[in-house]
């Protein structure tokens, strides 16, 4: 009789929380560094290093960085949740977290941002429409690119 609807409430806010957390499939682990290009699809955990671009056109692809990972390129995805450091241009197309330790030495394009105290970003954050971000994330990196062919 009393207390049923605050368990109720209690288990329904857990499902919730749950629902919102991405099934990690695929995960690179603290010993491994890759060289090269990365494509994925779904949820990708890194706590290695990767030397290459990650990308996704996966429209519920998700990147998890830990605190150890570390990315040497760009990254285009989804969801990013950063704790790690990326150097490199990153495009969210949905969302990104950066949790107190996360690093980002390149432009940030996102739809929505959470930053925690501690996080960082040394470059130019630059919000865009969910229509709009992936549209002009990537004529800004073109032009990038071809700035850095003329020179």
């Amino acid at each position: 009789m009393f207390g049923k609807k605050k368990i109720a409430q209690q288990t329904a806010t857990t499902q919730k929380e749950t629902d919102d957390k991405p099934r990690i499939e695929t995960w690179l682990g603290g010993n491994v560094n890759i060289m090269g290009n990365i494509d994925f699809t779904g949820a990708f955990s890194i706590d290695g290093m990767v030397e290459g671009n990650i990308h996704s056109d996966d429209p519920d692809s998700t990147l998890i960085l830990g605190e150890k990972g570390r990315i040497i390129g760009d990254v285009h995805t989804a969801k990013i949740y950063a704790n790690g450091r990326i150097d490199g241009n990153v495009i969210a197309t949905k969302k990104v977290e950066l949790h107190p330790k996360a690093r980002i030495n390149g432009d940030l394009h996102y739809n929505l941002l959470e930053m925690a105290v501690g996080a960082g970003v040394n470059g130019k954050l630059m919000h865009q429409e969910l229509t709009e971000t992936a549209e002009a994330a990537v004529k800004s990196t073109n032009n990038d690119e071809s700035e850095n062919e003329k020179a």
